[in-house]
């Protein structure tokens, strides 16, 4: 399969994994960038805000969700980042 990509399969290679990486890293900062504005603030100040009470009962769906999607999303920008 890898040699149908060309007379160099392994830059074409390359290229299509840099553009999924590209693109996977976009969503993440979509999303990541979805929450900023819904709260108005960093992940690092909605966490502390969260802890301090500040946002309402911590352990709230709604909070408790957007905390574990916030904190997984960053987590998987890292993760893609050192790919």
């Amino acid at each position: 399969m890898i040699h149908g990509l060309g007379s160099n399969p392994e830059v074409s290679a390359i290229k299509i994994f840099n553009m999924g990486l590209k693109e996977l890293l976009r969503e993440c900062d979509e999303e990541i960038m979805d929450l900023e504005i819904k709260y108005g603030t960093s992940y690092e100040e909605f966490k502390s805000k969260l802890d301090s009470g500040e946002l309402g009962d911590p352990f709230s769906y709604p909070l408790e969700k957007d905390a574990m999607l916030w904190e997984d999303l960053m987590a998987e920008k890292r993760l893609r980042l050192r790919s």
